[in-house]
């Protein structure tokens, strides 16, 4: 049977002190605009036209930018409303909470190329009963240095392949608490691999670093740690990996969605 899927989105931030926001002028990160259009504006309006959306849960500031950034793309009958708390972790129990009994998917505000195509791959991971609680879009690294050469992507070096991070997160079963503190360590330290890895145990960290720590071997190991089951999933489009942290994330968003329009003129 196919299910309907509850989005989350998290719009929290440091607000108008992100750098982004401050060089744009906006009361936060999400409202960045892209091609004239804010980051959260973009990312909503895809969402919205998703076959299997059933609610979207905005964690975002109560404040009128996000309300008319939301406003016209999200529809206000689907849509629940949820300040930050102090810490991501918190956040995402909150959404949880507020979406109990329904498979999600997490995603962040700043994917500003959220593409339909990815969101069928992750909502097509799995479902309730089958073993695992979480299913985590990654990509080829090779894939985005050949479509991007020289931009920088956090790798890691697995040893059946190289992978980046995607902020794209499949949720099957409402299982997943005990994922919720480690999520904001992986979040925390997500630019250094090896901090990650070392919660799988010195042993799996040292296999890591010598080469011989495979994909599906680490993410066994990390389901053992947590005690609920998560699997990695691929992704095939290098644009997956490219969120906006950066004036130079910025810089090269901008320049695809260039290219976008100019091929559907």
């Amino acid at each position: 049977m196919v299910e309907d899927f509850d989005a989350i989105v998290l719009a929290g931030d440091r607000g108008p002190d992100d750098p982004l926001a401050r060089h744009a002028g906006v009361a936060g990160k999400a409202l960045v605009p892209v091609a004239g259009t804010p980051m959260l504006t973009r990312v909503l309006a895809v969402l919205a036209g998703w076959p299997r959306l059933r609610r979207l849960v905005l964690v975002a500031p109560d404040l009128p930018a996000y309300r008319e950034a939301a406003a016209g793309v999200a529809d206000s009958r689907r849509l629940i409303w949820l300040e930050p708390c102090a810490s991501l972790s918190a956040s995402v129990r909150a959404a949880l909470a507020s979406t109990a009994g329904a498979q999600r998917l997490v995603l962040t505000a700043d994917h500003a190329l959220l593409d339909r195509a990815w969101l069928d791959r992750m909502a097509e991971a799995g479902e309730p009963g089958d073993g695992f609680a979480m299913s985590i879009g990654l990509t080829d690294w090779h894939g985005v240095m050949r479509r991007f050469p020289g931009s920088r992507r956090t790798r890691y070096r697995f040893s059946d392949r190289s992978v980046c991070g995607t902020n794209l997160f499949a949720i099957h079963d409402d299982s997943v608490e005990a994922l919720l503190e480690v999520w904001q360590r992986v979040e925390r330290e997500r630019k250094k691999p090896w901090k990650i890895l070392s919660l799988l145990g010195w042993g799996n960290l040292g296999r890591y670093l010598a080469g011989r720590l495979d994909l599906d071997a680490a993410f066994a190991a990390l389901s053992v740690r947590v005690g609920v089951g998560v699997r990695p999933l691929l992704l095939a489009d290098p644009l997956t990996a490219v969120d906006v942290d950066s004036p130079a994330d910025l810089a090269l968003v901008e320049s695809v969605v260039a290219r976008m329009d100019q091929q559907t003129c």
